[in-house]
């Protein structure tokens, strides 16, 4: 369900134009009327959940999105209809915060409301409120300014606070983000919380869902200049980069990757609590470059090398270079053919929902290529540029040790502040098996400090396999600092910055 709202994105501009020529209010009804459809809406009282959530989300943004290509108010009209229709289903928990809950996506006994199913139906709202308070226009302000600071206000409190009171967000050296709560209603009570192992239960958010958190953090920083905002998002981002691989010129990254010590499954050797790998279905990734285009143009953690490397993995990997008829490989393609020789086939169960293998063109890339824009097929009103949208904002680039190596598809060293006392789980997953070394450099990486690990790696493309786990504890002699833990495979390396206290 995760692909509605990365659909919505595409869809949008393909409306734009309708809008214009049949009369703005009559669509304006029309994709109010067509939204009021949807699961959630019809879900009895205020028990609704995650899954109708996705359903509510698909089409959200056209609402704004037609706004700023007509300045036809009468879509932001239709907008406050909808996002207070949808405010009308938030239930209150009994803690006192409010949320989509409803039945759990993994294990349906359980009842909740979950990081993702708030993040992609408060976006929109503050996407609605950054046009009206931040677009310069006094009398859209006038008109809707309530509406959009009250949008604003929920965010804050049901979005952010009500995940940082719950205990779900956790911060290590330069890097943060969510991890999913352990707490449930149930069918049969709704008053109080009990704490449960249901699926996935204490596990860090994939990628796409901290950075759809990401998003409203930096649109709430924009709204309202508060720095806490933007520090959040720049760890979430921060984060994701820091696992990105480098292979040649392009990067490639995983669905999800483990981001703390809880994510190691201890039942098990060399197993993790979820699967690694690049999401086999295309608009998974799709949706993730668009939230790091956001992040971008917000001058949080990429730089202009950063995207032209995305750009790189769009259009000389995974495109054929066919205008006329273009088709696409995931985004691993070329990593994963120096490492085996051949890119093998991907093995997924197709379920009626998810007949989506392959990559695809990541439009939100359009900012920044003719390319791009000419495979969209869309109309822009400005060239192509990597100068960012919010260029009156701060840049903060992070920088992370980038090594092209095929055969690793992951490192991590959990925590990545280690604290000598309780040491730290070195994480690596290997395509192939081989001789794997594992050592202690030096912050710059010229110096060998001291051997972690010298023995063999297990390998495999399945999302479970090739995972290697060590428990380290640094030695007492090395000095606290700033390092880099090297694995070293075949024909190449890749590094992990640490901080060692």
């Amino acid at each position: 369900m995760q692909c509605f709202v990365v659909c919505t994105l595409v869809l949008a501009g393909c409306a734009w134009r309708l809008a214009a020529e049949t009369g703005g209010g009559a669509e304006a009804e029309r994709l109010l009327k067509q939204q009021l459809q949807n699961p959630l809406m019809k879900c009895e009282g205020t028990i609704t959940g995650e899954g109708a959530c996705w359903h509510a989300a698909y089409g959200m943004t056209e609402f704004v999105g037609k706004y700023r290509a007509t300045k036809d108010t009468s879509f932001l009209d239709a907008a406050v209809k909808y996002y207070d229709a949808l405010l009308g289903k938030l239930h209150t928990s009994p803690d006192g915060y409010k949320g989509w809950v409803g039945p759990y996506i993994y294990e349906a006994k359980y009842v909740c409301d979950v990081h993702i199913g708030d993040a992609i139906l408060f976006n929109p709202m503050l996407e609605f409120a950054e046009v009206v308070l931040k677009g310069g226009d006094s009398a859209q302000a006038d008109k809707y300014g309530k509406d959009a600071q009250r949008y604003v206000d929920l965010a804050k409190r049901e979005l952010i606070e009500k995940w940082d009171k719950r205990g779900t967000w956790y911060e290590d050296g330069p890097y943060g983000g969510y991890y999913s709560w352990d707490q449930y209603l149930s069918t049969d009570n709704q008053k109080e919380f009990q704490k449960s192992p249901a699926k996935n239960s204490r596990m860090s958010l994939p990628f796409n869902k901290n950075m759809a958190m990401g998003v409203a953090l930096l649109r709430l920083f924009r709204i309202t200049g508060e720095k806490i905002y933007r520090e959040k998002a720049l760890r979430i981002f921060n984060a994701t980069k820091s696992r990105m691989s480098l292979f040649e010129d392009h990067y490639v990254w995983n669905y999800w990757e483990p981001l703390g010590s809880w994510d190691v499954d201890t039942a098990a050797p060399n197993s993790l609590c979820h699967w690694v790998n690049v999401h086999p279905y295309r608009d998974y990734q799709a949706g993730e470059v668009a939230d790091i285009v956001e992040a971008y143009h917000t001058g949080v953690t990429f730089s202009k090398q950063d995207m032209q490397r995305i750009l790189n993995t769009n259009l000389k990997v995974m495109w054929n270079g066919d205008k006329q008829n273009p088709k696409w490989l995931n985004s691993n393609a070329a990593a994963w053919k120096a490492a085996l020789g051949a890119m093998p086939e991907i093995k997924v169960p197709k379920d009626g929902h998810f007949d989506r293998l392959a990559g695809c063109l990541w439009k939100s890339l359009a900012d920044f290529d003719p390319t791009v824009r000419e495979l969209a097929k869309g109309e822009f009103a400005t060239p192509p540029s990597f100068d960012r949208k919010h260029a009156d904002l701060p840049a903060t680039e992070f920088t992370v040790a980038m090594n092209s190596n095929a055969q690793l598809s992951m490192t991590c060293v959990l925590p990545a502040a280690v604290d000598r006392s309780t040491g730290a789980s070195v994480v690596s997953k290997s395509l192939v098996a081989g001789e794997l070394e594992v050592a202690l450099y030096s912050a710059g990486g010229a110096k060998k400090v001291a051997a972690i690990y010298s023995g063999k790696t297990p390998g495999g493309t399945d999302g479970r396999e090739g995972v290697l786990v060590l428990a380290w504890k640094p030695d007492a002699e090395v000095p606290a600092g700033a390092y880099r833990v090297r694995w070293t495979l075949k024909d190449g390396f890749r590094e992990y910055a640490i901080s060692l206290k």
